[in-house]
Formats: C-alpha cells, structure tokens, sequence
C-alpha cells in the first residue's frame, strides 16, 4: 500500500476492523471494512475497483475464503486479479499449502477473471520470528539442513505486485519470485554473524522436536504439521531456483540477504554503529 500512496495511485484496502484503518488512512488512501466469511461485505468494498490484489492469512480456510473474494470480484466488475499464491501450487500438490493455493488458482482460472498469479520463495522476514534466540544466543535454529533456499525480502515482492497492478502486460503470467541467491541456513547464520558483529551458529533441529518448539511457541497444530513438512521439502532442495523474474518486472535486481540483515541487524542483537 505504501508503494501505491508514494505513486499517487488511488487505492482501497480491506480491513477485518475499524481499528486496523488508521495507517492505511495516514497514507492518504481509503479504507473498507469487511470480512471474508461474509461475502456481502466485500461488494462494496470492491465497488468501482478495476484492479485487486489478493492475499489473505493462511488457515484450512483460505480457499473457501478466497473464493467468496473471487466470486465478489466477478460480481463486482474487476478487470484483473493479483494473487499471491506459493512455488508448486496444484490442487494436487503434496505440501498442504500447496493444495490450498492451488484450489484457489484454480478457482481464479475457472472464474474468467484475467489474473497474475505472483510465487513467492521463502520470506526472509520469516527469520525475525527467530530473532530472540539469535540475539539472545547466538543461535538460529531450524530444520533445514545443508537445503539451499533463494529467500526473497517481502519488500521485494510488494514491489512487484505495485507495478504488476499499475502497468500493463502482465495478465495470465505467473511469476516465480526469488531472491538473487540461494543459501544454507548456515551461511544465513554467517550473514547474520556479519551484520550483527557477533557470532551466530546455526543449529539443525530433527522434525519433532522442531515441530515440539513451533508447538511451544503456540502454533495451532495445523500450522506446525504444515511447516514441518514444508521445512522437509527444503531441506530435500526443493527451495533453491533462482528466477530474474522480480528483476524482469521491477526494473531492479532484489535485496540480498546481506541487505536485509543489515536492515534488521538491531533485531538480530546488533549493536548500533
């Protein structure tokens, strides 16, 4: 949004409650007030959009909950659809997220709706979830092993979606985002080291006792038994494609890792230069 606000291209953005408007608001851009579980709220949201972009929290519920934005979309009139979806989406796909992803893509094919489909990496902003141990420890754990992951800044990927909403050609592609590089979790750690200027060593958990720490952390199980098994997938190299794809429609190459650990090193237990 902030993106669009800096552009001066008139945007709305959906909110699940009031209390949630007032940064949208500070940008200068509108704000409606909605609920994916209840459809008639998202026909006036959408009144007079010709552009959406589509995202929403992961849950067992996100198709069925993406579908009444997709089927409100058609009703409303949209001329196109942004959906941020994963790498390997299918409705047949192995990785429960994938499945879930690919229904929804599915549904967006079947509505004749023209659609982006945008496939993101691994965020590298996920490691701020890891930040306490890495600060406090010197620690980061994980499960992936010696798997090589091209992790993409989230910054990057709210770029494309900017100049995929605002610029033209991009209907019925799907694009694979990466970031310029693939690392182990042990060379993250060595980055992090670097941008901190204290040690950080990574340290490869076993699945259960991974899934045991996401558990601790409160992490409904659901969302643990799907991390697990994504964090296996990477950990067997299934993260590690590199595209020029974010680059290709930017106009900019993507953060580094190296970027984006100086950006955040203060998390990380860095101590101001």
């Amino acid at each position: 949004m902030r993106l669009l606000a800096e552009a001066g291209t008139p945007a709305r953005a959906l909110v699940h409650s009031p209390d949630k408007a007032a940064p949208i608001k500070r940008l200068g851009l509108e704000v409606a007030v909605g609920d994916f579980e209840q459809p008639d709220t998202l026909d006036a949201a959408m009144a007079g959009c010709d552009q959406l972009f589509l995202l929403s929290p992961v849950s067992p519920r996100q198709p069925r909950q993406e579908q009444h934005v997709i089927d409100a979309a058609k009703r409303a009139g949209v001329a196109h659809v942004v959906k941020q979806s994963v790498p390997g989406a299918d409705p047949d796909a192995g990785l429960v997220f994938g499945r879930w992803h690919g229904q929804i893509e599915q549904s967006l094919a079947q509505s004749g709706l023209a659609h982006t489909l945008l496939r993101p990496n691994y965020f590298m902003q996920n490691f701020l979830m890891s930040a306490q141990p890495v600060a406090e420890q010197g620690v980061l754990y994980g499960m992936t092993g010696e798997g090589r992951i091209s992790y993409i800044d989230t910054r990057d990927i709210a770029a494309v979606a900017a100049q995929v909403v605002t610029s033209p050609g991009h209907q019925g592609q799907a694009y694979m985002l990466t970031g310029p590089e693939a690392l182990s979790a042990a060379e993250v750690a060595k980055r992090l080291s670097a941008a901190t200027g204290r040690q950080v060593r990574y340290v490869n958990l076993p699945p259960d006792a991974f899934g045991q720490a996401l558990a601790g952390a409160g992490m409904p199980g659901w969302l643990v038994d799907g991390v697990v098994e994504g964090n296996t997938l990477l950990a067997a190299g299934h993260g590690a494609t590199v595209t020029d794809e974010a680059a290709r429609v930017t106009g900019r190459p993507p953060r580094t890792f190296d970027q984006f650990a100086a950006d955040h090193q203060a998390a990380f237990g860095g101590q101001p230069s």
